[in-house]
């Protein structure tokens, strides 16, 4: 298979895979907010993204690393390398788990009165901790062999698990708990799904040994410092909100976030299916010149995508948080604005980004990271403190637009990429034509359910003023064409859409 079909297999399968998480996050987070109070749904917040920022330290880097490196070997067919990695990687993750674990059990009482939860929620973020830890390794490995169909049915049966046995336990009366357990029980099914699709590339001859210090140093060591602050940048400001406020503006910041992080969310697709294929050209040095095409047309088709999307949740905030949760959420329709512009930055600036550690950049990676982590808490711990949840939402977009300034500018140095700047602007035009056609018509409507229509419509203004702005070109047309080789359904449409815009490039 070419470079470009795998980037759109590839792209096909996370994309399925974002929307399970997406749609099976939102249901959590529906059952979440149309049963419990904000503070409940802030402890909930608390729990899970303690346990995400623990994982991210357990994993000490080597779950990227396991990334970036098996797509090298596969180039190389060094299959023993591969053997060799994966068992060791193991090792370290089980042993780091064990230490982590046993650390945050002990010091349940302080955390629990630290975060102003229960006790038995912390006991609960030490079982998820493991569970997210061994899902992320396994699922590293399968990742790196570019297997995405496994890499999703995985996640899927998962999601559904936490989803249905969430709203079981809800029903039953077990309130936030039941929410936490139905998260725990979904990522341990997925850790175990994941072993077993994994277990045969790891489980083959490793008499070949690699050089353990070089991957510790070279490519663990920086990669765990940048995963733990990108955690840390992530899913902290939630704990650092509850310290700082209360679970209450912690739980209405959640809402924001979930609902607008949907627009990073596209660009990240994309980003994911690049990242081995950029790792797998870094073999040999005649391809930088794809690795940069390549680059330029995943951040195209990014902004493309993304941009109509943060039109949308900022014209509708009110009537969509209504529908995800209770009209007590309602005040964070005011972080609506800044937040999709954070998330389009972030979804956009994360491309150039993993770039850097897929072509060898690792330590530049983690500084840039490193440097966003550290303006991030310098910015809102003030800002948070005065302005609340607003002052966090603030702080998130003023650092995640540093991050996209160096990593493109870094990212340029070594491959050349330009920004595609005419399709920039074209798209850009485009939104806001169509924007202006719903600002307009919404006004004389009330509620998303009037809205949609208009919405589509808008879309379609949006896709009929790129075709007139000449947006267009040979390579989407190809795009569609394989799309069609690949559909089981509308197959006939999709070829007439190829054909139709094949006369506009």
């Amino acid at each position: 298979m070419s470079v470009s079909k795998k980037l759109i297999s590839n792209t096909i399968y996370l994309f399925l895979d974002w929307f399970v998480l997406t749609s099976m996050g939102f249901l959590y987070w529906f059952i979440a907010g149309k049963t419990l109070l904000p503070e409940e749904s802030g402890i909930i917040a608390t729990s899970t993204n303690l346990a995400m920022v623990l994982s991210g330290i357990s994993l000490l880097g080597l779950n990227l690393s396991v990334m970036k490196l098996l797509p090298e070997y596969l180039s190389k067919k060094q299959n023993k390398k591969i053997a060799f990695l994966s068992r060791f990687s193991l090792k370290i993750i089980f042993l780091s788990n064990l230490i982590i674990t046993l650390i945050l059990v002990l010091s349940s009482e302080f955390l629990a009165s630290l975060l102003k939860v229960p006790v038995q929620v912390v006991w609960l973020s030490a079982s998820i901790l493991p569970a997210l830890s061994f899902s992320t390794h396994f699922g590293s490995i399968i990742y790196g062999f570019q297997e995405m169909k496994k890499f999703f049915t995985s996640n899927f049966s998962g999601q559904l698990t936490k989803v249905v046995i969430s709203a079981l336990l809800i029903f039953l009366g077990f309130g936030h708990f039941g929410l936490l357990i139905g998260f725990l029980i979904g990522f341990s099914l997925v850790a175990l799904i994941r072993f077993r699709l994994s277990y045969p590339y790891f489980s083959r001859s490793a008499k070949e040994a690699i050089n353990k210090r070089k991957i510790m140093f070279d490519y663990a060591f920086p990669a765990f410092a940048s995963f733990l602050a990108w955690t840390l940048f992530l899913n902290g400001q939630y704990v650092l909100l509850t310290v700082l406020k209360n679970p209450e503006i912690t739980g209405i910041f959640t809402i924001a976030m979930v609902l607008t992080s949907i627009i990073a969310t596209f660009p990240s697709i994309l980003n994911q299916a690049l990242f081995p294929i950029i790792s797998y050209l870094s073999t040999n040095k005649d391809s930088k010149k794809r690795q940069s095409y390549l680059i330029q047309l995943v951040f195209r088709y990014g902004l493309f995508l993304a941009l109509p999307i943060a039109a949308f949740l900022v014209i509708f905030s009110k009537p969509i948080i209504l529908i995800f949760s209770m009209p007590e959420y309602l005040g964070a329709s005011k972080l609506f604005p800044i937040l999709v512009t954070g998330s389009l930055i972030c979804g956009l600036g994360s491309i150039f980004l993993s770039s850097l550690y897929a072509i060898g950049k690792t330590k530049i990676n983690r500084n840039i990271v490193i440097l966003t982590t550290l303006a991030f808490l310098l910015l809102a711990i003030p800002l948070a403190s005065v302005l609340a949840g607003f002052g966090m939402a603030l702080a998130y977009t003023l650092s995640v637009t540093l991050l996209a300034i160096l990593s493109f500018l870094y990212t340029r140095k070594y491959l050349k990429v330009e920004l595609p700047l005419k399709s920039m602007i074209k798209c850009v035009t485009a939104v806001f034509i169509s924007i202006s056609f719903l600002y307009i018509t919404t006004g004389f409507t009330t509620g998303l359910l009037a809205g949609i229509p208009l919405a589509i419509i808008a879309g379609l203004i949006y896709l009929e003023a790129l075709i007139l702005l000449k947006f267009y070109v040979k390579e989407d047309v190809r795009i569609l064409e394989f799309f069609a080789s690949k559909s089981p359904f509308l197959r006939r449409q999709i070829l007439t859409l190829a054909r139709f815009l094949s006369k506009c490039t």
